[in-house]
């Protein structure tokens, strides 16, 4: 990290890296009742994926009642699970052609599911909470996927593979929050946004039209955007003491952060129209960029005391700008070629 760390600065978790099943021949997860968003994809057939569905099913029911799942496997399928109060779980499996999925749950131990392989995937989970989950796997064509949560524990996951890829998940204010949303090629998007409390997210995207548009508001904030390659765009919004670690690789690169008091904004851009944004607004806030190649342009605006700014340009046709109002402020940029240009302004 160019220009050192800011203290107490903490470096977020990477995203896991998740399989997606192709059929419904490589569905299955490795057991654990009790911590059911801790299952984990393993190549079995869809004979030990009902075994565990069902002694999932029989571990919850001797909890408290509530219980759910459902294997479909070709044509039209649609699969819609209600629950209301009681200690809940909702599995869902899908395998080819018309795929929906939905489930919506209601007060207390919550949990769910959908997975679906092949074709027009469209997912829906509503919880209404108490301790949450929730998973939406998805693999390949129309995917779409929506969590909402509301309050209480949460935690929420999304994966996607291929084709016109969508998810949103808002999680609701004083809730536990977390959240994970991969996708991987072709019109990502992903809008995630959580409220007040324990927030975390993630946002990892990898080929073609990538945007992300997180948004997190109070406490304890922690965001790590991803792109990998395309039209680029990513947007994060948080307050209190957040943390954005983000990292845009290759061709329409933009990123716009907004963050309050002790925010940390670490961002990394490789190669083509790459532009940053970053706005802090508070005392002791830390944001470094580090741009390399094509129309780099780089802007950070801090205001309050004990600030640090860090630019680091490459190549082509260079600007930054860091803008600070306050006592104690640092600023540092460093460009390499071309049309280079730097203001530092402090006051």
């Amino acid at each position: 990290m160019v220009g050192g760390e800011a203290a107490g600065y903490v470096a977020p978790a990477a995203p896991q890296q998740v399989c997606i099943p192709q059929s419904s021949a490589d569905w299955s997860w490795e057991q654990d009742v009790n911590h059911y968003p801790e299952w984990s994809y393993t190549m079995f057939n869809k004979k030990t994926l009902l075994a565990l569905l069902i002694s999932a099913a029989a571990a919850n029911a001797m909890a408290a009642s509530s219980e759910a799942y459902v294997a479909q496997d070709g044509n039209n399928q649609q699969a819609t699970v209600t629950q209301e109060g009681g200690a809940q779980l909702a599995l869902v499996f899908q395998d080819g052609e018309g795929n929906i999925g939905t489930t919506y749950q209601a007060g207390s131990d919550n949990r769910s599911g959908v997975y679906q392989s092949g074709n027009l995937n469209t997912a829906a989970v509503s919880q209404n909470s108490v301790n949450s989950d929730s998973t939406v796997a998805q693999s390949g064509i129309a995917n779409n996927a929506e969590i909402k949560q509301v309050a209480a524990n949460n935690a929420s996951l999304v994966f996607q593979t291929g084709e016109a890829n969508n998810a949103e998940v808002t999680h609701g204010g004083g809730g536990g929050h977390y959240s994970l949303v991969t996708q991987n090629g072709f019109s990502n998007d992903a809008t995630l946004k959580q409220g007040g409390n324990a927030n975390w997210s993630y946002i990892t995207q990898a080929g073609n039209d990538n945007k992300a548009n997180v948004g997190q508001y109070g406490n304890n904030n922690l965001s790590d955007v991803s792109q990998n390659g395309n039209d680029n765009v990513a947007t994060v919004s948080q307050k209190d003491t957040g943390i954005v670690n983000a990292d845009q690789i290759g061709t329409g690169n933009e990123l716009r952060v907004t963050q309050g008091d002790l925010a940390v904004a670490d961002i990394l851009q490789t190669g083509e129209f790459n532009d940053v944004e970053i706005e802090q607004k508070g005392s002791g806030n830390y944001a470094n960029v580090d741009q390399y190649g094509q129309s780099n342009n780089a802007e950070i605006g801090q205001s309050g005391t004990d600030n640090d700014a860090y630019i680091v340009q490459s190549g082509v046709s260079n600007m930054a700008v860091a803008m600070q109002s306050g006592v104690g402020d640092l600023a540092s940029i460093i460009q390499a070629g071309s049309n280079n240009m730097a203001t530092v302004t402090q006051k």
